[in-house]
């Protein structure tokens, strides 16, 4: 039997961000091979780690929906203003706040390389999903140009509406990067998973998975990686063992 948490971690009241689903799709950005910390943990409803924190996201055909997930053993943390009511319900759409082109409510945050995931104390919910989704950038416009210019593109591009290239830190997308060598995706998927329940800062646990952050480099200095990461898919004849 899988043990289960006592008590749920607490999180923060729903909220949203103006952005149709012509200028984002969850479903093919986050699970496109970009990025392998977000599972879809009911349908439609995206969970996974972004700047330290665990996320559940979602999306109406005109809004972007988020919640933040408190860590463990944390008192009293600071909640946000916003909707206590699960989104997507139309019969309180009343509720929800007034469409909005993406990008022109709020500025997108702004970080120099490796902030995202370790320097965002300054940044809003709100600004870090601009800055990670880089909402700021008008993808349908660009969809229309390439459109314009290419005929294969115009036939396929509106089959695959609102793919956007993440704003991802540095070191986490370089770790994500060494482990596609010859691996599929849900094999990456759990050796990114594997590296960072060994090293990285516990989160929570929502059911039965538990969520850590990344690993920052200090705590994998001078740790061999093999026994324990995406490393351990190399093998030992033909790779040197991973030593930071």
């Amino acid at each position: 039997m899988n043990p289960r948490p006592t008590q749920l971690p607490r999180a923060t009241p729903w909220r949203s961000l103006p952005c149709p689903r012509t200028e984002l799709r969850l479903d093919l950005v986050l699970c496109g091979g970009q990025t392998f910390r977000w599972s879809e943990t009911s349908p439609g409803y995206w969970t996974g780690v972004l700047a330290g924190r665990v996320w559940t996201l979602t999306q109406s055909e005109e809004h972007l929906w988020y919640t933040l997930h408190e860590e463990e053993k944390e008192d009293g943390g600071r909640e946000e203003e916003g909707l206590s009511e699960p989104p997507l319900k139309k019969s309180r759409k009343q509720t929800q706040p007034e469409p909005n082109r993406p990008g022109t409510s709020e500025r997108p945050g702004s970080h120099l390389p490796g902030e995202l995931a370790r320097g965002t104390d300054g940044m809003t919910p709100s600004q870090i999903l601009q800055d990670y989704f880089q909402l700021h950038v008008n993808v349908s416009g660009l969809y229309q140009g390439w459109s314009y210019v290419d005929s294969h593109f115009r036939e396929i591009g509106v089959k695959f509406p609102g793919v956007r290239v993440l704003r991802q830190d540095p070191v986490e997308c370089l770790f994500s990067f060494i482990c596609t060598s010859n691996n599929h995706l849900s094999r990456i998927t759990n050796m990114i998973q594997h590296l960072c329940q060994a090293f990285g800062r516990r989160l929570c646990q929502l059911d039965t998975k538990t969520y850590h952050a990344f690993p920052t480099l200090q705590a994998m200095a001078g740790k061999n990686l093999r026994p324990h990461s995406c490393f351990a898919a190399f093998p030992s004849t033909n790779h040197p063992t991973y030593v930071f």
